[in-house]
């Protein structure tokens, strides 16, 4: 509990938030007094968000530059996957993942609630977007009611990549900002046509998973853990995907993003990919292209897909947690979320506009793009992910390909979901 009376440094600390000084959190006295600066080694663990270039700009070199004495170890899940780190005794001081897997890493005792290191080290919570920390929150209280055991670090974005030759060569107007799901479809099928043995597709929506985010519909009810597949929100999506995929040549396979990414930097035939995280994957484009604004429900206007954010963790083993919040209070700097939002990788968690405003400004690929797209949307509120989520969301999909192929309705593949998802659940509850 808050102590009534405040200290001297307390009261230095409101006088000076008063006075205007709101940037840079990693500058307060209360960080110098906790932290001492004795040479250390922090291990960081990369889920897989962060690529070298991310993590030597938004980790290393800040570090390097403001504290010396910290040097940062990366361990990748690649070599080193989260079953075995408890069972290896391997410490951990940071972690970095996506905030749907938080589960993942509490299973495996690795996490610690970051609450009393939080009011420690004076971090504000106010300066992070509150949908971010919100969804955040929600999963850390999956592990533990009113723990938290990330902070938000930067979210994907979604967007309508498109491949501007062949509107070109079909003589069609770009894609407009403001277009919903049935406005897309509809341009679609302008675009979708076989002209000299090649096959153009109008519109690929990736999958069910993408389309069905900016409902927030959740796969697993996370209150009474069972499954949630048959119901009006999801035959909105399936029917969504079939009206498109049976656009004559248009048909599209469900596959993993990069086969979807694939679809349109390679085979050059997509018109239109509507997809979130593509522009990492983008790679010896030879066509123009640019974006739009990602297609949304019409009952939800201006709206993409759910919020997937990118987390740091303090791991529950970790000698240094006072150096470890040093490092993830400097990540929350205005100085790195600035650059972290300049480089285009991922849209920066805090408020500020100014830091916002500036997406992109130096990703190679973004240069002369239409940015201000990506900018436009709000991503759709995050639903709480549980163990059972991946399972069942395979569950639905091969469903969905029942459905598409004409093997089922759209009711009896729902409910032949919704039954086999059930009896997937109760089975995991009993082992």
């Amino acid at each position: 509990m808050r102590k009534t009376v405040p200290t001297l440094l307390t009261m230095l600390l409101i006088v000076s938030g008063c006075s205007g000084q709101t940037g840079n959190v990693s500058n307060t006295q209360a960080e110098k007094e906790v932290v001492d600066s004795k040479p250390v080694t922090l291990k960081l663990y990369n889920y897989g968000a962060l690529n070298e270039e991310m993590y030597q700009r938004l980790f290393v070199e800040p570090v390097k530059k403001k504290y010396p004495h910290i040097t940062l170890e990366k361990i990748e899940r690649a070599k080193v996957p989260p079953e075995q780190i408890a069972v290896n005794g391997l410490e951990l001081d940071i972690i970095t993942g996506w905030g749907s897997l938080l589960d993942q890493f509490a299973d495996h005792k690795l996490l610690a609630d970051m609450t009393p290191v939080i009011k420690k080290h004076n971090i504000d919570l106010n300066r992070i977007d509150t949908a971010n920390l919100e969804g955040v929150k929600l999963q850390s209280g999956t592990i533990s009611p009113g723990g938290l055991y990330a902070l938000p670090f930067g979210y994907n974005f979604y967007a309508l990549f498109y491949n501007k030759n062949i509107f070109d060569k079909f003589g069609v107007a770009y894609p407009p900002d403001g277009m919903t799901w049935d406005d897309a479809v509809a341009l679609g099928r302008k675009l979708t046509r076989n002209v000299d043995g090649i096959q153009y597709k109008g519109l690929d929506p990736e999958g069910v998973e993408k389309v069905s985010n900016s409902l927030s519909l959740p796969y697993v009810d996370p209150v009474t853990m069972k499954a949630s597949l048959n119901n009006d929100g999801w035959k909105k999506v399936f029917q969504l995907l079939k009206t498109i995929n049976d656009i004559p040549g248009n048909e599209f396979k469900i596959t993993n993003h990069s086969g979807t990414v694939n679809r349109f930097m390679k085979d050059k035939n997509v018109a239109m990919l509507a997809a979130p995280e593509v522009l990492n994957s983008l790679v010896n484009l030879d066509f123009d292209w640019d974006l739009a604004e990602y297609p949304f429900f019409q009952e939800r206007p201006h709206t993409s897909g759910m919020l997937q954010t990118f987390v740091l963790q303090l791991g529950s083993n970790s000698k240094q947690p006072d150096a470890a919040m040093q490092v993830i209070q400097l990540a929350l700097s205005d100085e790195v979320q600035m650059t972290l939002s300049k480089s285009g990788n991922m849209l920066s968690v805090l408020k500020d506009q100014t830091i916002q405003k500036s997406f992109g400004m130096e990703h190679p690929l973004l240069k002369n793009k239409h940015i201000e797209a990506i900018l436009k949307t709000k991503a759709a509120p995050y639903v709480i992910q549980t163990r059972f989520t991946t399972k069942t969301r395979n569950i639905l999909e091969l469903k969905y390909r029942d459905f598409a192929e004409g093997k089922k309705d759209v009711n009896t593949a729902l409910r032949e979901a919704q039954e086999e998802a059930e009896a997937y659940i109760a089975s995991e509850k009993k082992n």
